[in-house]
């Protein structure tokens, strides 16, 4: 993007950020260590190498040793003399024991570990908030992250320093309803993990801003952590009657919660009178506009079945899923109600242990508006995992740039690397450092 450009979304961001603030752009992790003793982070390294990356925010993990904690204390105030923010990061319970270390020394007791960071916070003014790992993942159970227990955790930290945030980090598909009642009333932010571009963003800020819209839909959910044979499946059902054979079409969106590379076992379908006449696996990012032709399969019928839903090919272990399908629209048929939201249309077709949720048009309130900090992939074998292709310096800056235009704009708080290589040489840093310099020199110029 050009410099001029980003000067411009910079004075659109002023008033979003006010004019004081400046935006977050940073770094996460692979810290570098001291080269005769690599229980320790060298402080002083990481501090020259985060001013050469031309971060002004790092997100402190203590996970890799026992002297994590020991040595944020080393780093905070070499940090805070540069000019760098520092938020401390910790790795829930289901990173913890057995073959995980635990964050030490408080291991998974939060509320301790909110009262000790923002007792810290109140000598190092630079120690701005705490962040926990794959939170969402954790949330909401009786025996970790409960409501309850979240808001102690985060009023404790508090009641001893205010201006402490806490931000769980999540991933782009854990933005919904759910976390509109429940987590976002306790959180003063959000980090969210791999974007696979702008648009999965600005969904997620929807959600954060309190202005999401929800349409009619229908859900097959399928849990996790629970088993399922091939043939299992979860289907809505209705009876059309054939008006015009040439014109018989169906079309709809559809999105699903699973963005990995598995494919085989969860397949969303649409079939007349059982037979498939399209399909999509759940493996890799589906939230798509599709059209299906129906001329072939309706031919010669005065009404057919037709059913929408998920079908499993090869039976699952551990592979929960939930596929969405709104603004159904039907071509060449009739229907009693065609409308995707109204349970009483539509039969369902259960085997195993699918089920079908039902929701009509939900829209925000606007009751809040959180901030959200970008982490793309700085790991090439991370990112390679995530999107299934190799990863370059030139892809990575890449996204990072697109997340900058919206730093830029004023639409996300900031830029967090995860893991990006820090070691002298990196193509990596050398690539994300210019993207940075780019972003700064231009706010210099507006």
């Amino acid at each position: 993007m050009k410099l001029a450009l980003i000067a411009g979304m910079l004075v659109l961001a002023a008033a979003v950020l006010g004019a004081g603030d400046e935006p977050l752009l940073g770094d996460y992790d692979a810290e570098l260590r001291m080269a005769e003793d690599r229980s320790h982070v060298d402080c002083e390294l990481m501090v020259r190498r985060l001013k050469e990356l031309r971060a002004n925010t790092y997100m402190w993990l203590m996970w890799h040793s026992a002297n994590d904690w020991e040595d944020l204390h080393e780093f905070l105030p070499l940090a805070e003399e540069a000019g760098i923010t520092v938020w401390a990061y910790l790795v829930p319970h289901s990173e913890s024991g057995g073959k995980w270390p635990y964050s030490e020394p408080f291991k998974l007791d939060y509320v301790k570990w909110a009262e000790e960071i923002a007792e810290l916070s109140l000598e190092h003014e630079n120690l701005v908030g705490y962040v926990i790992d794959d939170f969402w993942g954790n949330f909401d159970k009786a025996d970790r992250f409960s409501v309850e227990y979240t808001g102690e955790m985060v009023a404790a930290g508090k009641a001893i320093n205010p201006k402490l945030k806490f931000y769980p980090l999540m991933y782009y598909r854990q933005f919904g309803l759910d976390f509109v009642e429940k987590l976002a009333p306790i959180v003063d932010g959000c980090v969210a993990a791999y974007p696979k571009d702008r648009a999965e963003i600005e969904n997620a800020l929807t959600f954060l801003n309190d202005e999401y819209v929800l349409p009619p839909r229908a859900t097959v959910v399928f849990p996790p952590a629970v088993p399922s044979a091939p043939g299992d499946r979860g289907f809505l059902m209705q009876t059309a009657k054939v008006q015009k054979p040439e014109e018989a079409a169906v079309s709809f969106h559809y999105r699903d919660s699973y963005n990995g590379p598995t494919e085989g076992y969860h397949v969303m379908q649409v079939r007349v009178d059982d037979e498939v006449v399209w399909e999509e696996d759940a493996g890799g990012r589906d939230d798509a506009d599709v059209r299906v032709d129906l001329s072939e399969a309706v031919a010669g019928k005065e009404q057919i079945k037709l059913a929408i839903g998920v079908f499993d090919k090869q039976g699952v272990g551990h592979y929960g899923l939930r596929a969405q399908f709104t603004d159904l629209q039907i071509h060449g048929l009739e229907m009693a109600d065609a409308d995707i939201s109204n349970t009483e249309a539509w039969e369902q077709q259960i085997v195993g242990d699918f089920s079908v949720e039902f929701a009509a048009r939900q829209t925000g309130e606007d009751k809040f508006n959180l901030p959200l900090i970008v982490m793309p992939s700085g790991s090439r074998s991370e990112y390679e995992n995530r999107w299934g292709h190799e990863a370059t310096a030139n892809l990575m800056s890449a996204k990072v740039r697109m997340i900058l235009e919206l730093v830029a704009e004023g639409k996300v708080e900031g830029i967090v690397m995860y893991c990006l290589n820090k070691q002298e040489g990196s193509e990596d840093f050398e690539a994300v450092a210019a993207a940075y310099e780019e972003f700064w020199d231009a706010r210099q110029e507006k």
